[in-house]
């Protein structure tokens, strides 16, 4: 898979690829940064203790699953976000994929989010096996729910109070899905 998306003749083109093991350090090191603002991700730094050799394996498993990929963001040569779709292991969920995405903070609002979500969609309608893709997003970050929105996805339930702060509020899930 490579895809470009074209832009603005201002803004060079985002290049959407699937992950290799080189890209591992690259992937952990924006994963780590979008951890470190403590408000996208379910984990908190301090709970996320991997190295490069497991991001490298986790990217080889899914490229090389039939119903998952690991895709990449890049701007010129530099990775600024990533994607996963991650197909279900068991007979009655290999037809779902649950997506994962995340994108490098100074580069946000440049078209890289919209730029993976296009590609993993047309992979994923693709693939003879998957039919529906899935996510969960934090009720308040109300632009990865319109960028979700515009694709297509839509609310299959809210988790109220699902995950507790530091400050001891709370904050609720969306799960959404989409039919490919």
């Amino acid at each position: 898979m490579n895809t470009t998306l074209e832009r603005s003749q201002s803004s060079p083109p985002i290049l959407i690829d699937s992950a290799s093991d080189v890209d591992a350090p690259i992937v952990l090191e924006i994963y780590r940064r979008v951890l470190s603002e403590e408000r996208w991700m379910v984990t908190r730094p301090d709970e996320f203790n991997v190295n490069d050799e497991w991001q490298a394996k986790i990217i080889r498993e899914l490229n090389n699953s039939s119903n998952s990929r690991f895709l990449v963001a890049r701007i010129g040569p530099r990775i600024v976000g990533a994607l996963s779709v991650t197909g279900g292991k068991h007979d009655r969920l290999m037809h779902r994929a649950e997506i994962e995405i995340y994108v490098d903070s100074d580069c946000r609002g440049m078209g890289v989010g919209r730029a993976l979500m296009e590609s993993a969609i047309t992979w994923s309608k693709t693939n003879p096996i998957l039919d529906k893709l899935s996510l969960y997003v934090f009720a308040d970050n109300t632009r990865a729910i319109a960028l979700y929105e515009n694709f297509g996805f839509v609310v299959e339930g809210r988790m109220i109070g699902e995950f507790q702060e530091m400050d001891g509020s709370k904050r609720d899930n969306v799960m959404m899905a989409l039919v490919v």
